[in-house]
């Protein structure tokens, strides 16, 4: 980079900065030539990819005298990384320097990184030139790093680094998007507002995930461009408040009132009023302006997550009814409390995203959903703490985090569950609403759909031809005592939507066929039967990305058929509630085990399976395919070690990278 002190020859009165087109290649040219010594400089073809190159920018600084036609003088080529600005190259023509052009250029590079969220700005000065270096230094950039041979022999350089975020001390910016910020400015003064039309127009926000959008246009109607400004920024991976399903939630009676369900214990003030009665309360961004409903309205704005609303509810003999939401539009707000949204809003821009502090930058944040009651979770409390490591290891910042936190969910970018997941509970609907806000999701809810589904595992696995145990779908009407008589004993019966062993049942004769089936169709209207195959011990293979990740023989429980004794007793703490246990290294176990998991998890996706598998005479049968499958210490990972748990947070980093267009894995 040169800036030489040189006098110009014109005088300009004002300055703009404005993006290059191919046009101004002859421009870039003579900088080049002007700026850098030969071996600095960058071809024709290295001009014009930064030009056209979706992943750089490259800018042009213009000197205005009057009414004159603007006069290109000097250009810059900046690298968008993730989260950082990369000054390439700048410099200024030599018959313009001394005008405060490169300064203007400088500082115009620093404002776009600190309005678009980026977390520094780092160049590369040349380190023999002194007064180069301390020239940055004004604009707040310090050296960090010696770069010997950097340009050449003997021509070393020095990294130096800007924080623009550091200087206000945010760790991310707020967007505020309004219809037409012309008429809402006098509402609150100081705020700095963005047009929606703005917002969705800029490509340049796309540019980094590092925003807090506040959508505060007047509707957010489907089709509306309130509804535009939330959908648009779920896209580009910005936090937004409100998101489109989070309108869609408050605005549906059922949902709105499982969600007051969750802090019920919140909306019971002493003493407690009638029957009957009648509670209203306005929310502006999580405060109130009834100061003894404060802790109250907090709690509110968390689970509702909309910017401006009142809420009406009503006192019944089982606690309080949700009658109805108002959403409230900013002018609406101003007039009626400006003081309070004066502060709100103040209070907003200013709080911190995350709960504990960290002690390092980490690329991506990722929750990992686990419940410490659960009586048989996929992993154990020593195997997540193993995870934890291997994430930040990866690159992660984790947040371990529960069910209470599904709100908020679009404060990550990849969300890993722990939890033995279900189609009628929480997990399911955490993963759907991650999946929707655009995170990576391991398990993704496809997986655990079709997972948790029996009948369509046996249907897509017969279709594919993958061996497994002859199997028969029962129905109430078809199962005579005629037709139980010609099923081969003993028999498996399956629910179709069960997890692992659980709703998994063994009969021996045609008396206990018939009773379970009446308990069984109670439940459903379907029932899968399976023939028993004997062995002492299952296969099951750990997949990812369709790949063995380890591989595993559970034996039998104690005097039991299954690797789990469910039926003795709820205690899963007694010896004989499981079998022992092998892991062998993937490449000791049979090729045509290792060939059949392969072919039965790319049936249903590239997630993270456990296929259990029999082997029949050297021949492999498919059991089932599992979500969520265990990773226990001391038992799965007992060959790789936290090699197996690296592998999966590896996984799962290289799969955000790919869904942003980055060339980047980690391996």
């Amino acid at each position: 980079m040169s800036l030489a002190c040189e006098t110009s020859s014109v005088s300009f009165t004002s300055s703009s900065v404005r993006p290059a087109t191919l046009d101004d290649l002859p421009l870039f040219e003579a900088c080049e030539q002007t700026g850098f010594s030969e071996n600095r400089r960058s071809s024709r073809a290295s001009l014009r990819h930064s030009i056209l190159s979706p992943t750089q920018t490259a800018l042009v600084i213009e000197g205005k005298v009057r009414r004159k036609k603007p006069v290109p003088a000097g250009c810059a080529v900046v690298f968008q990384y993730k989260r950082s600005l990369r000054v390439y190259s700048l410099a200024v023509l030599r018959e313009h320097r001394m005008l405060g052009l490169g300064e203007a250029l400088v500082r115009h590079i620093v404002e776009f990184a600190a309005s678009h969220g980026y977390e520094r700005v780092t160049l590369e000065a040349d380190m023999n030139n002194p007064k180069l270096v301390n020239w940055y230094r004004k604009f707040g950039f310090e050296p960090v790093r010696t770069l010997p041979d950097y340009y050449g022999p003997n021509e070393p350089a020095v990294r130096m680094v800007l924080s623009p975020a550091n200087r206000d001390g945010s760790p991310e910016s707020v967007v505020i998007v309004v219809d037409e910020p012309g008429r809402v400015r006098d509402c609150c003064p100081g705020v700095q507002f963005v047009s929606a039309t703005d917002y969705l127009a800029d490509t340049n926000y796309a540019g980094s995930n590092r925003f807090h959008v506040l959508n505060l246009c007047t509707s957010y109607k489907t089709h509306s461009m309130g509804y535009y400004v939330s959908l648009l920024a779920t896209a580009r991976n910005h936090r937004v408040t409100p998101s489109v399903m989070t309108v869609k939630d408050v605005t549906t009676p059922l949902v709105a009132q499982s969600l007051l369900d969750e802090i019920k214990e919140s909306l019971h003030p002493r003493p407690l009023p009638d029957k009957g009665a009648v509670l209203e309360l306005t929310i502006i961004l999580g405060r109130t302006p009834d100061p003894c409903r404060a802790e109250l309205a907090r709690k509110l704005f968390s689970l509702f997550a909309v910017p401006f609303f009142t809420i009406t509810m009503e006192r019944q003999e089982d606690g309080w009814k949700f009658r109805r939401v108002k959403l409230l539009h900013l002018k609406q707000v101003a007039r009626l409390h400006p003081d309070l949204l004066r502060t709100a809003l103040e209070a907003f821009c200013l709080r911190k995203r995350y709960n504990r502090p960290r002690l390092k930058s980490y690329q991506y944040d990722l929750a990992i959903l686990a419940d410490a009651a659960e009586p048989t979770p996929p992993s154990s409390p020593m195997a997540l703490e193993k995870f934890r490591k291997a994430a930040e290891k990866v690159g992660f910042f984790v947040e371990f985090i529960t069910k209470a936190d599904h709100r908020r969910i679009c404060e990550f970018d990849a969300l890993f569950i722990r939890e033995t997941t279900a189609m009628d509970n929480h997990t399911y609907a955490m993963s759907r609403h991650a999946y929707t806000e655009g995170l990576v999701v391991v398990d993704d809810p496809w997986s655990i759909m079709l997972c948790s589904n029996k009948v369509y595992l046996q249907e897509r696995l017969a279709h594919a031809g993958v061996n497994q145990p002859r199997g028969w779908h029962l129905t109430r009407k078809e199962c005579t005592p005629a037709f139980l008589r010609t099923l081969p004993l003993p028999l498996v019966l399956k629910l179709p939507e069960s997890s692992f062993s659980l709703g998994v049942f063994r009969v021996s004769s045609v008396e206990e066929l018939g009773d379970k089936l009446v308990d069984m169709f109670k439940h459903t209207d379907l029932v899968i039967a399976q023939e028993f195959l004997v062995s002492a011990f299952d296969w099951r293979v750990g997949l990812l990305d369709n790949k063995p990740l380890f591989a595993c023989r559970y034996y039998m429980a104690k005097n039991h058929w299954q690797i789990y004794n469910w039926q003795e007793s709820d205690d899963q703490d007694r010896e004989d509630f499981s079998g022992r246990s092998e892991t062998l290294p993937v490449e000791e176990a049979p090729a045509h085990i290792l060939k059949a998991a392969v072919q039965a998890s790319s049936l249903i996706g590239n997630g993270f399976y456990g296929v259990d598998l029999k082997d029949m005479g050297g021949k492999a049968y498919v059991i089932e395919v599992n979500d969520n499958p265990n990773v226990d210490a001391g038992i799965e990972d007992l060959v790789l070690g936290d090699e197996l748990y690296e592998r999966i947070m590896r996984s799962i980093y290289n799969r955000i990278e790919a869904e942003r267009h980055q060339v980047r894995y980690i391996y």
